[in-house]
């Protein structure tokens, strides 16, 4: 039986005046339905030339990816993506920004409109829905940018580092409420991130990638009881994944001594 997500002997290839850039080399990586999947590297690892990929933004040089056994060559329909910039639009309300997604695949806003008000009381945005993006903190603009991406009950969200611009302190909450929405959903989640934490406290599995070219150096199954409060990085079984994907960067020369 295959799985929700494939990706076999993934290679991505830019064409250069020079030489080739290799990008991604030999990517193998299965995701079953419902899984949340954290990939995590340096940069120029291609995290996120993965992740485009994935999205069918990008189209890969050779092997094979796709989506409940169909071959990814264009946007899945049933797909969401969220960036590390929000994008959103400065000159529409905080639900109209939502309602944007069912626009873009001209579907009636009025059908759409319930659900875009339970997603954005979901993350506490209830009391903002009038209000424009320059009134909301980075944390709150995320937020709607995650909504907009589930207003369609996508079964995949992509997410290449969406709160890796945000202060400590609203990316632990963000983290937190991440979590709960997907303990409530189950959807399928592929989460990019620079950080470590980040990657183990929101992944069941961390996908550890090495760069020069991009390539999947380990893949590390987290078996920590959730839900997972943020305590949990105290403790010494999350320190124990620490060491092991630090352990990995080393290895492959990202980390020295």
């Amino acid at each position: 039986m295959s799985a929700f997500l494939e990706i076999e002997r993934l290679n991505k290839i830019y064409k250069s005046e020079r030489k080739p850039i290799h990008a991604l080399q030999d990517i193998d990586l299965h995701i079953e339905e419902g899984e949340f999947v954290s990939i995590v590297g340096p940069s120029g690892c291609g995290k996120s030339t993965l992740m485009r990929c994935m999205a069918g933004l990008e189209p890969i040089s050779t092997g094979r990816l796709a989506l409940h056994g169909k071959a990814i060559d264009a946007p899945p329909a049933d797909m969401g993506v969220v960036f590390q910039r929000d994008l959103l639009l400065e000159w529409r309300n905080i639900l109209d920004n939502v309602l944007v997604a069912a626009e873009f695949h001209d579907l009636d806003r009025r059908q759409h409109e319930a659900r875009a008000r339970e997603l954005l009381g979901l993350f506490g945005l209830s009391a903002f829905l009038d209000r424009f993006p320059r009134e909301l903190s980075g944390g709150m603009r995320q937020r709607v940018s995650i909504c907009r991406a589930m207003l369609l009950d996508p079964q995949l969200l992509l997410m290449d580092e969406p709160f890796g611009a945000l202060d400590p302190f609203t990316r632990d909450e963000l983290n937190v409420e991440l979590q709960r929405t997907w303990l409530a959903t189950r959807k399928t989640v592929v989460f990019i991130t620079h950080s470590i934490s980040e990657a183990i406290y929101l992944g069941g599995r961390v996908v550890v990638m090495a760069r020069g070219p991009g390539r999947i150096a380990d893949i590390v199954p987290i078996e920590l009881e959730r839900p997972r409060g943020l305590d949990i990085r105290e403790t010494a079984e999350f320190a124990a994944y620490v060491a092991r994907i630090r352990d990995t960067f080393r290895n492959v020369g990202i980390f020295k001594g």
